[in-house]
C-alpha cells in the first residue's frame, strides 16, 4: 500500500506541475502530497528500505542538498549590522515609516516560494530514492517518467507545429511549459529504456510480446522528443546538450556489451569526446559577452545589465522577476526577456555559487557515470543520472527551462531513480517496504537489496529528518496560501481613469487580487469599466475603494519592496484619501526608481504627479515627470490620450510645467494638446481614453 501511495503521489505531482498554471495554489497542491508521502515514508517504511536509503545518500550527498536551504535561509534572514543587506529596505522603512530589518533578499515572498520549489524537488528525489530501491519498481518509474516526457514533447511538437503556440488569444495551453528541457531529458529517458531492452533481448535469446511492446514504446518516445528538439528554430545548444546526455548513455552501453576493460573504456569515452568536442564548434557563441548568455539565443538586453549590477551574495533567491522592471527598456515586454537560467542563478544567488552548482553538476555526472560502469547489471539508471546532469550543466547556459517548476521535478525524479541504482548491495534478502516478500526484475528471478545490519542511530536520523522535510514544506505552503487578500483590489487603469476625470474611484472588484506577500501582476488585473461618454455627473458611482486599501498595499511592500506598480498605487490611495500618513511624493520616487520605463503605469504617474503641488515643487521629481511628458509626446504616440487627460485634471503649478516643457520642443503641439481638451461637448463628464497598453506577465 505505501509503494503504490508513493508511486501516485509522484506522478499526481508531475501532473500537476506540468497540467495546472504555474500559481501558489499548483505549487501548494504538490507540496502538500509530497509533504504527506514523506511523512508515510518516514513513519511507515521498513527499517531496511530506511537503511538502504541512509547508504545510497550518505553525508556527502546530503550535505550537497542542504547547501542551498542554509544559503536561501541567510537570504531570508534579518541581517543585524546596518548597512549590510539590500539598500531597497532602508529606503522602504523611511518611505513606510515602518522599521523594516535589512536582508539579502529583495522579495520575501519571491524567496519563499523558491525555497518551497527547491524543497518540493528534494522531496520528490527522495521519493523516487526510496521507490527505486528494487528493481522491478525502478523499472516502473522508468517507465512512468518516459511516459511523461513523451506526452509533454507531443504536446510541444504540436505547439511547435501549429505555429505561435497554436493557440487563438482567448485560449491558454493545456501544458505549463516553455523550454525544451522535458524533451531533452525524455531523450536521455527513453534512450535508456531502449538500451535496457536491447540487452534483456540479448540475455533471453528472443523477443517476446512485452519485449516488443517495450522497445516499441521506447522508440516511439525517441521520436517525439527528438522531433520536438530538432522542431525548435534557436535548437543548436539545446539538441548539442541532448546530443551530450544521449552519448553518455549509449557509451555506457557500449561499455557494458563490447568494450568491456580499461582500454574499451578509453577509446569508447576518447571517441565520445572527439564527437562532443566536434558538436562544440557548432555552437552560436555571441562575442564580447557575460559567459552565462554568450549561448543563448535570444537577446536578453535587460539580464546583462542585470549581471553587471549582480553582487557576489546574490538578490536572493527568485528574485529576478522582481528585478526585472528596473533594468528593461522602455516598453520592453518581460515576456520577451529569456534569461538562461545561470543568468538567472547568478543574479539571485551569486556568482559563488552558480560556479559551485555547476561544478557539483559536472562531479556528480563523472560520479554516477562510474557507478554505471561498475555495474554488470541495471547500469543504464546511473547512467540516466550521469547523463541527465551533464545536459542540464549545459541548457542552463543556453536557455531558462530548468527553473521551471515541472522540468525541476522531472529532474528531481530522475536523480532519486539514479541514486536508488547507483550501488549494488550484496545481501540475500529482499528489500520491503512494508513486507518481507522480494521483488525482482521482470525476467530474472532474484533479489536486490537489503542490509544485513541495521544502523539504529542512523535509520532514527533518516526518519527525523523525513518528517523535518515533510513539516517545513507544509508551513511553507500554509504560510504563502494564508497571506490576508485585499477583497476589492483595483486596477491600475481604473486609478488613472478616476484621477483623470476627478470623480469618485468606481468599484472594481478584483477578488484575491492583491495578496499580503505582494502577488499582484499586471497579467492578473481585470480592466476596469470606463464611464461612457455620454454619462452625467449624476450617474457616477459612488466611492469603492477599501479604506484599508492603503494598509494591505503597506503591508504588501514590506514583503516586496521593489513593486513599482504597488507604491504608485499606494501614492494615488494616500492622495485621493489625503492621508497623511504616507509621503506622495517619496512613495512616487519609488515608483520610479523601481519601474522606470514601465509605460503602463505612466498615465497614472503622470495624474498624480501633476495633480499633486508638493511633486511638482520637488527637483528631483519635475526631471523625471519632464521624462514621462517627452516619452509620451515623442516616443509613444499611443500614450498621448493619457498625457492630455493628466493635463487636464492637473493643478496650475503641474500644468505650468508641462506647458514650459512642451514650449521648448513644439509649441504647436502644446495648442494641439489644449484644443483636444476642448473636445468633449457641454454635458459630458468623459476625458479621452488613458489607457496605457497593458504589460505582458513576466514567466
Amino acid at each position: 500500500m505505501l509503494v503504490r501511495f508513493l508511486m501516485l503521489a509522484l506522478l499526481v505531482s508531475l501532473a500537476t506541475a506540468f497540467a495546472m498554471p504555474d500559481i501558489p495554489q499548483a505549487r501548494a497542491i504538490c507540496s502538500v502530497l509530497l509533504a504527506m508521502a514523506v511523512l508515510a515514508t518516514g513513519v511507515f517504511a521498513s527499517s531496511s528500505a530506511i537503511a538502504c536509503l541512509v547508504r545510497r545518500l550518505g553525508l556527502f550527498l546530503l550535505a550537497i542538498l542542504v547547501v542551498p536551504i542554509i544559503y536561501m535561509t541567510l537570504q531570508l534572514a534579518p541581517i543585524p549590522i546596518r548597512g549590510s543587506g539590500n539598500p531597497i529596505w532602508a529606503t522602504a522603512s523611511a518611505a513606510l515609516n515602518v522599521p523594516l530589518a535589512e536582508r539579502l533578499t529583495v522579495d520575501i515572498g519571491a524567496t519563499v516560494r523558491a525555497f518551497l520549489h527547491y524543497g518540493t524537488a528534494v522531496a520528490l528525489a527522495l521519493i523516487a530514492t526510496v521507490v527505486a530501491l528494487d528493481r522491478q519498481r525502478a523499472w516502473q518509474l522508468l517507465t512512468m517518467l518516459v511516459s511523461v516526457a513523451a506526452i509533454v514533447s507531443a504536446y510541444l511538437l504540436m505547439r511547435q507545429t501549429m505555429g505561435a503556440d497554436g493557440l487563438s488569444p482567448g485560449d491558454s495551453p493545456m501544458l505549463v511549459v516553455t523550454g525544451a528541457v522535458p524533451a531533452v531529458l525524455g531523450l536521455v529517458l527513453s534512450a535508456a529504456m531502449t538500451a535496457r531492452a536491447f540487452e534483456e533481448r540479448r540475455r533471453v535469446k528472443q523477443l517476446s510480446f512485452r519485449l516488443a511492446t517495450t522497445l516499441s514504446f521506447a522508440l516511439l518516445a525517441t521520436f517525439l522528443c527528438l522531433s520536438a528538439i530538432l522542431a525548435r528554430g534557436d535548437g543548436t545548444g539545446i539538441a548539442i546538450a541532448a546530443l551530450l546526455g544521449v552519448g553518455i548513455v549509449l557509451a555506457a552501453f557500449a561499455i557494458q556489451n563490447w568494450f568491456y576493460g580499461v582500454w574499451g573504456m578509453a577509446s569508447v569515452l576518447a571517441t565520445a569526446a572527439i564527437l562532443l568536442l566536434a558538436a562544440f564548434t557548432l555552437l552560436p557563441v555571441r562575442q564580447n559577452t557575460d559567459f552565462t548568455i554568450a549561448l543563448s539565443a535570444h537577446n536578453p538586453a535587460a539580464t546583462e545589465r542585470m549581471l553587471q549590477d549582480a553582487g557576489q551574495a546574490g538578490s536572493g533567491a527568485g528574485t529576478y522577476v522582481a528585478l526585472l522592471p528596473i533594468h528593461r527598456d522602455i516598453a520592453a515586454p518581460s515576456l520577451r526577456e529569456r534569461p538562461t537560467a545561470a543568468a538567472a542563478i547568478a543574479i539571485e544567488m551569486g556568482r559563488p555559487f552558480l560556479y559551485g552548482l555547476l561544478t557539483v553538476a559536472l562531479l556528480g555526472a563523472a560520479a554516477l557515470l562510474r557507478c554505471s560502469l561498475r555495474r554488470r547489471r541495471d547500469y543504464v539508471y546511473a547512467a540516466i543520472g550521469s547523463g541527465a546532469a551533464t545536459a542540464l550543466a549545459l541548457l542552463a547556459l543556453v536557455e531558462d527551462g530548468i527553473l521551471e517548476f515541472g522540468a525541476s521535478l522531472l529532474a528531481a525524479a530522475m536523480f532519486g531513480l539514479a541514486v536508488a541504482q547507483s550501488q549494488r548491495d550484496t545481501e540475500t534478502a529482499a528489500l520491503p517496504l512494508q513486507s518481507t516478500r522480494p521483488v525482482s526484475e521482470p525476467g530474472r528471478a532474484g533479489p536486490t537489496c537489503a542490509p544485513t545490519r541495521t544502523y539504529g542511530m542512523g535509520n532514527a536520523l533518516m526518519r527525523i529528518g523525513l518528517g523535518s522535510i515533510a513539516v517545513v514544506l507544509i508551513a511553507q505552503t500554509v504560510w504563502l496560501l494564508a497571506q490576508p487578500s485585499y477583497p476589492g483590489g483595483l486596477p491600475v487603469e481604473a486609478l488613472a481613469a478616476s484621477q483623470a476625470a476627478r470623480q469618485s474611484l468606481p468599484r472594481a472588484p478584483v477578488p484575491n487580487s492583491l495578496r499580503g506577500d505582494g502577488d499582484l501582476r499586471p497579467g492578473r488585473l481585470t480592466p476596469a469599466p470606463q464611464p461612457a461618454a455620454n454619462e452625467t455627473a449624476t450617474s457616477r458611482p459612488e466611492i469603492g475603494i477599501d479604506p484599508a486599501a492603503p494598509t494591505v498595499l503597506a503591508r504588501a511592500l514590506q514583503y516586496s519592496p521593489l513593486r513599482g506598480d504597488l507604491w504608485l498605487m499606494l501614492a494615488a490611495l494616500s492622495r485621493e484619501q489625503r492621508s497623511v500618513e504616507y509621503d506622495v511624493p517619496a512613495l512616487l520616487k519609488l515608483s520610479y526608481y523601481t519601474a522606470p520605463n514601465d509605460l503602463a503605469l505612466l498615465a497614472l504617474r503622470l495624474t498624480v504627479a501633476l495633480g499633486d503641488v508638493s511633486v511638482v515643487s520637488e527637483p528631483e521629481l519635475r526631471e523625471l515627470v519632464q521624462r514621462d511628458v517627452k516619452i509620451a509626446l515623442t516616443k509613444q504616440p499611443s500614450l498621448r490620450p493619457a498625457l492630455v487627460a493628466a493635463y487636464q485634471s492637473a493643478s496650475a503649478e503641474g500644468k505650468g510645467l508641462v506647458d514650459n516643457l512642451i514650449s521648448e520642443w513644439d509649441a504647436a503641439a502644446l495648442q494641439s494638446m489644449r484644443k483636444e481638451i476642448r473636445v468633449p461637448q457641454a454635458g459630458t463628464d468623459s476625458p479621452p481614453s488613458n489607457r496605457a497598453p497593458g504589460r505582458g506577465t513576466a514567466r
